[in-house]
C-alpha cells in the first residue's frame, strides 16, 4: 500500500519545483541546460545521415536542447524499446511515448494504441507513475481527437502528408495538463510526435524513420 503522507508530499514537490531544474542524463548535459537558455536552431537529418543508418531510428529533441539519435533495440507488436549511446532507454507504443529509463526524472504510463478507432472523443482513464520527485500509479484522463485536416512534414527523402491525432491529458492529482499530438501518414505509420512527458521537462519532439 502506498503512504499517503508520501502521495501528499510528492504531490506537492511536483507541483512546485522550478521548470529550470530539468537537466537529463545525456553526457551533454551541461549543453542542454545552456541550449534551453539561449535556444539551439532546428535539428534536421540529412538525407546522407538516413541512407547511412541500417536500422530504424529516433531523432529526439527535448525543448531546445541539441537532439540526440536512438536506434530501434527491439519491437513487440507496436511497442518499440529506443537506445542512446549513453544507454539512455525510450518506449514507445505507435509514437506514444510511455515509458523513460535514464531521465533525471522518469516517467511510466499505461500503454494505449492512440489509432484505436473505439477510444477516439471520448474520455478514458489511464495510470501513470512519476520519478524525482516519486508519484506513483496517479489516474490521466485522456481524450483522444483525430485532426481532419492533413498536413505536409519535410523529410529527408520526401514531404509526407499527415493526419495529426490530438491528445488531452490531465493529472488531477497535481492538477497538470496540456496536449501532445501525433503524426501519422497515409498508410498508418507514425511519422512525429511532440509531447509532455513530466510537468518538469519541456516538451520531446521525436521523429520516427524506419529501416524496413
Amino acid at each position: 500500500m502506498i503512504n499517503r503522507a508520501t502521495i501528499t508530499l510528492s504531490v506537492l514537490l511536483l507541483s512546485s519545483c522550478n521548470a529550470i531544474e530539468q537537466a537529463f542524463t545525456y553526457s551533454d548535459a551541461a549543453k542542454f541546460l545552456k541550449g534551453y537558455a539561449t535556444g539551439f536552431p532546428s535539428d534536421t537529418i540529412s538525407s546522407e545521415e538516413l541512407a547511412n543508418f541500417d536500422v530504424s531510428f529516433a531523432n529526439i529533441k527535448i525543448g531546445r536542447a541539441p537532439s540526440s539519435t536512438v536506434v530501434l533495440a527491439y519491437n513487440n507488436q507496436g511497442s518499440h524499446e529506443w537506445v542512446s549511446r549513453d544507454e539512455v532507454q525510450v518506449f514507445t507504443k505507435n509514437g506514444y511515448l510511455y515509458k523513460t529509463i535514464g531521465f533525471s526524472k522518469d516517467v511510466t504510463y499505461e500503454s494505449f494504441d492512440f489509432k484505436d478507432e473505439s477510444m477516439l472523443n471520448k474520455t478514458f482513464i489511464t495510470s501513470a507513475t512519476f520519478y524525482d520527485p516519486d508519484l506513483l500509479l496517479v489516474a490521466v484522463e485522456n481524450t483522444i481527437k483525430k485532426s481532419d485536416v492533413t498536413i505536409t512534414l519535410p523529410r529527408p527523402d520526401g514531404e509526407r502528408k499527415a493526419i495529426v491525432y490530438i491528445h488531452e491529458y490531465y493529472v488531477p492529482s497535481i492538477k497538470w495538463k496540456g496536449t501532445n499530438k501525433y503524426f501519422v501518414d497515409e498508410a498508418g505509420i507514425i511519422l512525429r510526435s511532440e509531447q509532455k512527458t513530466h510537468p518538469h521537462l519541456p516538451q520531446f519532439k521525436v521523429d520516427f524513420f524506419y529501416k524496413y
